[in-house]
């Protein structure tokens, strides 16, 4: 059996990706579709967002913030508000 691999995100430890998963689903959930994310859940969102495997072209011209929107088949994600006006969808599960 694997042993688990702890996840480090602004300053939050977590034992296993899957508590990290965990926790980045309940802050996604907490937002209904069209809400801005909070500056607090932002910071951490930003933190989380470079261990994505496009970081670069995620992030692009600069963060402006996070804003949680209706995705498929009824789901919801987070998006990116670029400073440059563009915006982008992300999986946070790809950035654990």
């Amino acid at each position: 059996m694997a042993k688990p691999q702890p996840v480090y995100i602004a300053g939050h430890q977590f034992p296993r990706k899957t508590d990290a998963l965990a926790f980045l689903k309940v802050m996604l959930n907490r937002y209904k579709p069209g809400q801005a994310v909070s500056d607090v859940d932002g910071a951490f969102l930003f933190e989380a967002l470079k261990r994505h495997p496009e970081a670069a072209t995620k992030i692009g011209s600069g963060l402006k913030g996070f804003e949680v929107r209706s995705a498929d088949y009824g789901t919801q994600c987070f998006w990116i508000l670029r400073a440059d006006g563009s915006e982008e969808r992300f999986s946070y599960r790809s950035c654990i």
